[in-house]
């Protein structure tokens, strides 16, 4: 299969090419440098200054979890951007083995104990053979991404046949652009993240937070669903309201609703067969 590489190219067009390629290579290295940086600076506070994670939400996700582990042939579980481990924490008792990454080092050295192994690792280059886990998760991890194609070709690379990757509490770009007004001016007066953030940690700036939030606009869910189908995964999406705030919980609950009309995805994608060429497609 041809590749956007393989056309060929005049020189001018070539050169331009070559050029857009390496800004986008440099904006990416600068939003994990962002991520690293802050996270870094968070360590120790992340869990208690994010404030969103609720006994509801964790019994909530601890059930899902276990409904994965039900249908994956063992109990290897992987947890991509696992930040203060709430997924590894969740997973105890339901899975054997539980190995957090993350780009932070110290975020993973004030949460050693929420994981079996948390390991320094890059979500585009994971340290790991092909097909040694069950599961794959990234929960509320995904805006921090430049792109997602790296991503998705390691989770199908790590993941043996009949394994899982599960994907949630992301914003979906339909609901943002509707509620753009709404939204915006939620986060400035009710849920102004920055400004939690830096009254535990000076140093930490506007600039800063924004570049960790790479798609703070939302995440194109429609986008991903393609990338993993060419992975070789059958996708299930579903959108909802579950694990934002208690008041949202009681109005919305654990119900679906049509794309565009709740903020969060859900992505339960099952590898069904090995798609070697799926790096071509990038």
């Amino acid at each position: 299969m041809r590749t956007r590489e393989d056309v060929p190219r005049s020189g001018a067009e070539g050169c331009l090419f070559h050029s857009e390629r390496k800004e986008e290579e440099r904006l990416e290295q600068r939003v994990k440098a962002a991520n690293r940086l802050f996270y870094d600076t968070v360590g120790a506070q992340y869990e208690k200054v994010d404030g969103r994670r609720s006994q509801r939400l964790e019994r909530w996700l601890s059930l899902t979890l276990s409904t994965i582990r039900q249908n994956v042939p063992d109990g290897r579980l992987l947890d991509i951007g696992t930040g203060g481990g709430l997924v590894t924490r969740c997973a105890q008792g339901i899975f054997t083995s539980r190995i957090g990454i993350d780009l932070s080092t110290k975020i993973l050295a004030a949460n050693r104990g929420a994981f079996d192994w948390g390991i320094t690792a890059d979500a585009d280059h994971l340290p790991f053979a092909a097909g040694c886990f069950d599961a794959v998760t990234s929960f509320a991890a995904l805006h921090h991404l430049y792109r997602f194609e790296g991503l998705i070709s390691e989770v199908a690379r790590v993941l043996r046949l009949g394994g899982v990757f599960y994907t949630d509490h992301d914003m979906d770009t339909l609901f943002f652009t509707r509620f753009r007004p709404l939204l915006c001016l939620y986060r400035t007066l009710c849920n102004n993240a920055h400004s939690r953030y830096s009254r535990v940690q000076r140093g930490l700036t506007k600039e800063l937070y924004t570049w960790t939030e790479w798609q703070g606009k939302g995440v194109d869910s429609s986008s991903l669903v393609p990338l993993l189908y060419n992975a070789g995964f059958n996708v299930t999406i579903r959108f909802h309201w579950f694990g934002l705030t208690p008041i949202t919980d009681m109005l919305f609950g654990y119900r679906t609703y049509p794309r565009g009309w709740a903020p969060l995805f859900s992505i339960v994608a099952v590898k069904e067969r090995d798609n070697s060429s799926f790096r071509e497609l990038k």
